[in-house]
Parts: C-alpha cells; sequence; structure tokens
C-alpha cells in the first residue's frame, strides 16, 4: 500500500514524479497559490501517513487529532518552533526540517531587503508610479545611503548567517558578527568576517541583520533597549522570525528616526502588522516569504 504525504502548499508537477511508486502526494491543485489551510489539513490526518508543512502550527490539540498511521510532521525550512515537537516526540512522531533548502533563498532575500531599504528603492518605486513619470533624481538624494564600505553585523552566524556573510563582501561591506557559538578561526578568515561582542555590533554596525532561531532566549532580542544602541543612521534587516524584534518598539524607533530604516519579511503578530508601521515610508515591508517561493530551477 501506497503511503500518503500531504503538503499543504502546491508543489510543481517536476517534484511529484520524484517520490515514485510507492508514495502518494495529496497537495492543493491550484498552481502557485494554492495552499491548504489549518482545517483543510486537519480532516486529512487520518489518512495521510506524513505531512510537510509550510509554517502551519502543529500544537498539542492538532497532533491529537492525528491517526496511528500517522508518523511524521515535516517543516519545510529551518526551525521549528510552530510545531510542539516534544510532544510529538511522545506520540511516537518524528519532527524534521529542511535548512539546507532555504539557506541561499533567504541569505538573498536579507541582502535584497539591504539594498532596497539603503537605496529606497520600494519607496521611489511608489513615487514614480503616483507621479506616472520617470523624475530627476541627484544621486543619493531622499536619504539613500551607498553600502559599499559600510559595515554590516550578523547576528546568529549559522548557515544563513554565513551565506549572508559572503554574499555582503562581494558587495563590499565590512563584515562583523556575533553569536554565542563562535565560529572558527579559519571559517571567519574564509569569509572574511570579525566576531564582536552584541552590544558592540550594535553600536557600530551601519547595517544589522538577524538570523538567529526563535527560542524564549532570544524573544524581543531586539527591543527597545538594543535598537537605543544603534546608530541613527543604521537600519534593521530581520528575514528570521518576527518574535525576535519587539514591533512596538521598532515602530517608535522608525517614526521617532531613531534609526534610519528597517526591511522585514517576518512580523511579531502574524498575520497580523502593526498599523503604525505600515504607515512609515521608511520601513519596507514584504510578505513572509517561503523558501523558495516563486522560484523555479
Amino acid at each position: 500500500m501506497k503511503k500518503k504525504i500531504l503538503f499543504n502548499f502546491w508543489i510543481p508537477g517536476e517534484l511529484v514524479k520524484y517520490p515514485g511508486d510507492d508514495f502518494e502526494l495529496v497537495y492543493p491543485k491550484e498552481e502557485i497559490e494554492g495552499h491548504f489551510d489549518l482545517g483543510e489539513v486537519i480532516p486529512y490526518l487520518n489518512e495521510v501517513n506524513a505531512v510537510l508543512i509550510d509554517g502551519l502550527p502543529f500544537d498539542k490539540s492538532t497532533i491529537d487529532k492525528a491517526g496511528p498511521q500517522f508518523k511524521v510532521i515535516g517543516r519545510h525550512g529551518v526551525g521549528c518552533d510552530a510545531v510542539d515537537y516534544r510532544y510529538a516526540g511522545k506520540k511516537g512522531i518524528a519532527v524534521v526540517n529542511t535548512p539546507q533548502t532555504v539557506t541561499h533563498p533567504t541569505a538573498e532575500l536579507a541582502v535584497t531587503l539591504l539594498l532596497d531599504t539603503a537605496r529606497n528603492v520600494s519607496r521611489l518605486d511608489r513615487t514614480i508610479r503616483r507621479n506616472k513619470e520617470c523624475m530627476t533624481l541627484f544621486s543619493f538624494s531622499e536619504g539613500s545611503v551607498t553600502v559599499y564600505g559600510k559595515t554590516l553585523g550578523i547576528i546568529g552566524f549559522g548557515r544563513i548567517g554565513k551565506a549572508v556573510g559572503i554574499k555582503a563582501k562581494g558587495l563590499g561591506l565590512n563584515v562583523i558578527y556575533f553569536d554565542p557559538i563562535r565560529a572558527s578561526a579559519a571559517q571567519e578568515a574564509e569569509i572574511g568576517v570579525k566576531y564582536v561582542p552584541l552590544e558592540e555590533l550594535l553600536k557600530i554596525a551601519d547595517f544589522i541583520t538577524l538570523h538567529c532561531p526563535y527560542v524564549p532566549e532570544n524573544h524581543h532580542l531586539i527591543n527597545e533597549k538594543t535598537l537605543s544602541l544603534m546608530k541613527l543612521s543604521a537600519f534593521l534587516v530581520n528575514a528570521s522570525r518576527g518574535k525576535m524584534v519587539d514591533e512596538a518598539a521598532l515602530t517608535a524607533a522608525l517614526k521617532n528616526k531613531n534609526i534610519a530604516g528597517a526591511g522585514l519579511d517576518v512580523y511579531e503578530f502574524e498575520p497580523e502588522i502593526n498599523q503604525e508601521l505600515m504607515k512609515l515610508e521608511n520601513v519596507v515591508l514584504a510578505p513572509h516569504t517561503e523558501p523558495g517561493a516563486g522560484i523555479r530551477g
């Protein structure tokens, strides 16, 4: 009998062929935008053997709805904070993730947000569409800054943090980082980065990007106090987890020009976004992009 695997997101036809004859894949048939919410996933839990989810919360009550044949919860991406993996383990259900698949897509997104915030691309796009003509714009006016020669501070230097560091060096940025587990001297030399304590990083970096796992110790890592240590000219990028940042404190810092800007694709209370944050021009807001979303090949 074939094993059934449920994907709560649409997958392209070329991927459907990979499991061969041993597995049956269940997934939304609406191309690109297809997505099962939790209410649509739950009825399948009595017939499928595994699920691969892209961020759906799988708590104790959801896990209890699964039948005895259900053995694996897969998280499409890095981290398992949306899954009660301890309870799943007690019930004999394995919880796995796919960290390698998100390394470069997430790093690319972080660098994109950094460049967008620095050069005001999104805001100027809105301006040109509103004016319906191409304006003459003096170089680096309207608060735009170049990134070349500036300092990028990376908080969290795992797979994604290292990938960001490599890409940032290619843009001519000086790169410093903080992580509770310091990289080896060989890795630091290979990438060309320098370890500094967190407080020092916050004080000297022109751009700060977050790439930490979300654990209770990292809740509101960026808060009123840490924001106050940053330069008035500094930019914050968060493409990790929304709860790493105190969104109210960030909104106040942006509104009061205590930092220059921010680029976000994750939010503290997803799917809700602080409405005051949405009114500000010095922040770039992107949807929480799933690993490789819209990317083929």
